[in-house]
């Protein structure tokens, strides 16, 4: 479900995970570890299969029958409530869906382990890193000694600060963005879920991030475009934006932006405005 060619996905999901800050930060180190790192985790190495095995348990996706069940009880609360108009089931279908992560736990420790710099690495520096990236994806809902165990050789070993993003073409002008993101109005962010939502049933917006996607792997972007798009997902949760009702909306929107931003001079000018375009109408 993720991998570097579709970070867009990982981090329009990470926008509404509620630990999704802490988890686009670890997993953002984890891109950029180094080999004397990589050494260091692995000699603060643990037997930490218990307290993992229990966090993971933690962290089991839901079922689409979790999803079902969240309509039924969204419907059927609204008529107990004595409203005159109760919810509909499409309505409560859709923001049940819109709050319903595209991937899982599972989907981002396998990313991370079959790319650079985990493939290949120490097992016990790979299992170090991944139980970073899983305490942070429980977050609160898995006990908290077990989370400490997780994290024990990672935060003994390293600095969790990531380095910058290296200097590109694009880059102080993701820069901007990410800014603006923080920066913007409730009503600049239903601009852009208006503007989102009237291709709302079209191809229009996968086609295009198919396009830059394509762009980011054909130039050797992948990584650099992975850990902006992180960059996106943290600054879009920080800011409170993929808290509201527009939530689903304005993640697609600041996820294809960044996308148009990484790879426009790669770009058609028609691609770029497809992928800008609900970013644009949200503009001051």
């Amino acid at each position: 479900m993720y991998s570097l060619v579709s970070a867009a996905v990982l981090a329009a999901d990470l926008a509404r995970h509620p630990s999704g800050t802490a988890v686009a930060h670890v997993a953002d180190r984890v891109l950029v570890l180094t080999r004397a790192e990589l050494l260091a985790l692995a000699t603060h190495a643990e037997d930490r299969t218990a307290a993992r095995q229990r966090v993971l348990e933690s962290c089991a996706p839901g079922r689409l029958n979790d999803v079902l069940d969240r309509v039924r009880e969204a419907v059927s609360g609204g008529r107990t409530e004595g409203r005159t108009e109760p919810p509909t089931a499409t309505g409560a279908l859709v923001r049940a869906l819109s709050e319903t992560l595209m991937g899982a736990l599972p989907d981002l420790l396998a990313l991370l382990r079959r790319e650079q710099p985990l493939t290949g690495a120490d097992p016990a520096a790979v299992a170090a890193a991944l139980d970073a990236v899983t305490a942070a994806w429980a977050g609160r809902s898995a006990d908290l000694r077990d989370l400490a165990a997780l994290r024990r050789p990672w935060d003994a070993a390293l600095d969790p600060v990531s380095p910058a993003l290296p200097e590109a073409v694009w880059t102080s002008e993701l820069r901007r963005l990410l800014d603006d993101v923080d920066r913007r109005t409730a009503g600049q962010w239903a601009a852009t879920a208006a503007e989102h939502a009237t291709h709302r049933g079209s191809l229009r917006w996968s086609a295009a991030m198919h396009q830059a996607s394509r762009a980011a792997h054909d130039g050797n972007r992948l990584p650099e475009v992975a850990r902006a798009q992180l960059a996106g997902a943290r600054a879009l949760r920080l800011s409170g934006a993929s808290a509201g009702p527009d939530a689903h909306a304005v993640a697609m929107a600041v996820t294809a932006a960044v996308q148009a931003v990484c790879t426009g001079d790669l770009l058609t000018p028609v691609t770029s405005a497809a992928l800008l375009s609900a970013w644009r109408a949200g503009a001051p």
